[in-house]
C-alpha cells in the first residue's frame, strides 16, 4: 500500500533531518562558547560565570546525546533492520535540542542575540523547521508511543 511505502521512506530520511538538527545545535554551541569567551563582565569572560558555563555544558550534553541517537538510527538502517523507533526518537530529540540550543545561544548573547550581525539570531529562526518537517515532533511522539505499546503487547 502507498502509505506504507511513504512511511518507510521516513525511516530513511528522518536520520538525515536529525543530523541536520545536530549540526545546527553544534553551531549554536560553538557560537555561544566563542562569544562567552570574548564577552567580559566584571573583568572576566562570561564563560567563567557558573550560570553561563552550566548553560553551555547543557548545550554540549544535548548535542552529544542527539548525535548518538542519530547514529543509532542510521546504524539500525544500515543493518537492514526497521529503524522507525530510533529514527523518530532521533528526529524528535535532535529537533528539540536544536531549538533549545539556539534559544540558549541567544540568551548567552543577551541583547546582541537579536542583532542580525550575529549568527545566533538566524540559527534560532532556522531551528524551528526541524520540529515541523518530515513529521512534527508531536507526530514523532505518536509513532514512538505506538511502538512502545506494541513492544509491551508483544512481551505479554
Amino acid at each position: 500500500c502507498n502509505i506504507k511505502i511513504a512511511m518507510g521512506a521516513f525511516d530513511i530520511t528522518r536520520p538525515f533531518v536529525a543530523i541536520g538538527a545536530v549540526g545546527l545545535a553544534q553551531r549554536a554551541l560553538d557560537e555561544a562558547t566563542k562569544y562567552a569567551n570574548e564577552r567580559k563582565t566584571f573583568g572576566v569572560p562570561i564563560f567563567e560565570h557558573q550560570a553561563v558555563a552550566f548553560i553551555l555544558a547543557d548545550m554540549a550534553i544535548g548535542v552529544e546525546a542527539a548525535r548518538l541517537l542519530t547514529h543509532r538510527a542510521a546504524w539500525e538502517g544500515d543493518q537492514g533492520r526497521r529503524n522507525t523507533y530510533y529514527a523518530s526518537i532521533a528526529k524528535a530529540f535532535a529537533s528539540d535540542v536544536a531549538n533549545k540550543n539556539a534559544t540558549d545561544a541567544v540568551q548567552i548573547f543577551g541583547g546582541a542575540g537579536f542583532n542580525s550581525e550575529y549568527p545566533v539570531e538566524k540559527l534560532m529562526r532556522d531551528a524551528k523547521i526541524f520540529q515541523i518537517y518530515e513529521g512534527t515532533s508531536q507526530i514523532q511522539r505518536i509513532v514512538i508511543s505506538r511502538i512502545i505499546s506494541d513492544m509491551m503487547k508483544a512481551k505479554a
